[in-house]
């Protein structure tokens, strides 16, 4: 009885542990669907109806001219009162071109990590994203990234980087982002020997007009998701691609 007791206690406590958390990658495509629409409010409306506590976003513009000068990750944070962050790739337009992330949770700790671009013939880096936050008692370190989408050989070096990059940080990482790769190639292999693919089952995501392939991901450091309880990608055409949205436990 006393060990039926103890047993009990032990997976109580291990409940207690496991976190739910809601994440969202999405690649905003400049806030414009396919036919180059501004669609930035649709965006900003559907990320507050999706209640994701934290999101992360590729293809961001902030203030350049073909977006209306429009700093938009501010845009998505004050239309839905969400924390947020931004790093450039590069200088484009008059303002820069890069990543973001929406959070619930104040973010700390934050990060422009570089990765390298070798398919362009020159020396060049893209922004890894990552920042720090807490909910409940429990720290993770989130990230979200935009991979080459000119070369696989390229993208397998970038994940490389990746889970280098990883391999020692102390708390659990949700990596999030536009790969650029199917299911089953070299660079999600790479990935998937450190991270566990939460958004497995999502479908396709790309193009957002009668989606094909599934090249969204996010991912969770490996032994880390206790479970995943939904995971899907909503047809909706506001951008070139269409969001992906897992709900898991985290141990």
């Amino acid at each position: 009885m006393r060990t039926f007791i103890i047993l009990i206690l032990l997976f109580a406590s291990v409940a207690l542990k496991a976190q739910t958390i809601s994440v969202m990658s999405y690649n905003i495509h400049i806030g414009q669907n396919s036919a180059d629409q501004d669609k930035l409010k649709e965006i900003a409306h559907y990320i507050k109806d999706s209640k994701a506590e934290i999101i992360g976003l590729q293809e961001v513009d902030s203030v350049c001219n073909r977006s209306g000068k429009i700093d938009q990750m501010k845009f998505l944070a004050e239309q839905t009162g969400m924390h947020y962050t931004y790093s450039r790739h590069f200088a484009f337009d008059g303002g820069s071109y890069g990543l973001g992330i929406l959070s619930r949770y104040p973010l700390q700790d934050i990060k422009d990590i570089r990765v390298s671009l070798s398919s362009t013939g020159k020396p060049e880096t893209r922004s890894l994203l990552t920042a720090n936050f807490k909910k409940g008692r429990t720290t993770y370190t989130f990230a979200t990234v935009h991979m080459d989408y000119r070369d696989s050989r390229s993208r397998q070096i970038q994940s490389e980087e990746i889970v280098k990059k990883f391999s020692d940080n102390q708390y659990p990482v949700i990596l999030t982002g536009d790969f650029n790769a199917r299911p089953g190639t070299q660079e999600i292999s790479v990935l998937e020997n450190a991270f566990t693919d939460v958004s497995k089952l999502s479908g396709p995501t790309y193009p957002a007009v009668k989606p094909l392939n599934k090249i969204d991901y996010i991912m969770v450091s490996k032994g880390k998701v206790d479970q995943v309880k939904s995971q899907k990608a909503d047809l909706i055409e506001f951008s070139d691609h269409i969001p992906v949205l897992s709900v898991f436990k985290v141990r």
